[in-house]
């Protein structure tokens, strides 16, 4: 019966197993492309690796919520820009008035229909969401009662997104500070044809002074949508180039040289085989080959 010297077995099993985890290695790099599989490799490229892959994470929600703002604040501004045109139309409306308040009950009618018009832009959606109700977003802000009065049932908190560790960016305008600010819109509109009722040429008037005030509110408030707009501009280039920045040294920490890695994975084959055949050689030795 042949008997293996332990020591030289026990030596044997060593350089196997040593040299199995160098080819095993050398090959996943090949086959993956990575120099790195688990954190013994290199415990502080695998610490690099986690930081830069939950920066890679943060940023890429970071990214998703400024074009959440963005879609929203684009929205916006296209809602505002009509409302600019209607309450311009209503403005010139009441100023031909002023000349014929006989046949105000022509002007009446249109007038009416942009208010309406108003409303519903008031109340204009995007993706599902209320655009103008500050942080209500699930429930027309804007309800006319039964008297022709426009209520407000938004609140005044403005959403802000997150955008960075320490930066937000504001994604709409509460609707009383647009509809309802220093110059009531609804108010307005409902004391023009009141006064379009009444004949009266003062009241007229005054509306339409305060329809010129609103107007420049909306320009304001457009001004405002659109610095938004460009911070979150700024905001994505700076993200997008600290991805690309991030990805180069993610590839540098992470990506394994696929020459070295084959030539790596040559030399470890070729190793294991020699330790395979010295181990068949051990296998075969027996007392007699002691004596």
């Amino acid at each position: 019966m042949r008997i293996p010297d332990n020591a030289s077995y026990m030596n044997f099993l060593y350089d196997l197993q040593k040299t199995q985890e160098q080819f095993l290695d050398a090959q996943s790099q090949v086959t993956s492309g990575r120099k790195v599989q688990k954190p013994s490799d290199d415990p502080g490229a695998a610490s690099d690796i986690v930081r830069l892959s939950g920066e890679k994470s943060e940023d890429e929600q970071f990214l998703k919520n400024i074009e959440s703002a963005r879609s929203r604040l684009s929205a916006t501004d296209v809602m505002l820009d009509g409302v600019e045109i209607m309450v311009e139309r209503a403005r010139q409306l009441g100023l031909s008035s002023l000349g014929s308040l006989s046949n105000a009950s022509a002007y009446k009618a249109e007038i009416e229909g942009l208010r309406d018009q108003l409303i519903q832009s008031a109340n204009a959606t995007h993706q599902g969401r209320y655009l103008f109700g500050g942080s209500v977003t699930t429930a027309a802000p804007f309800v006319k009662q039964n008297d022709s009065s426009v209520t407000y049932g938004g609140n005044s908190t403005a959403i802000e997104l997150q955008v960075g560790r320490n930066a937000t960016l504001q994604a709409q305008l509460p609707g009383d500070e647009v509809f309802a600010g220093s110059v009531d819109i609804f108010s307005t509109m409902k004391d023009l044809l009141a006064a379009l009722d009444a004949r009266n040429h003062d009241g007229v008037a005054a509306q339409v002074k305060k329809l010129e005030q609103f107007s420049e509110t909306v320009s304001t408030a457009r001004s405002r949508v659109g610095g938004f707009i460009n911070v979150a501009d700024a905001m994505s280039s700076q993200l997008s180039a600290a991805g690309l920045s991030r990805a180069k040294e993610l590839n540098d920490v992470q990506s394994a040289d696929t020459a070295q890695a084959i030539t790596q994975l040559t030399l470890s084959q070729t190793s294991l085989q020699a330790t395979l055949a010295v181990g068949a050689r051990i296998a075969q030795r027996s007392l007699l080959d002691y004596l």
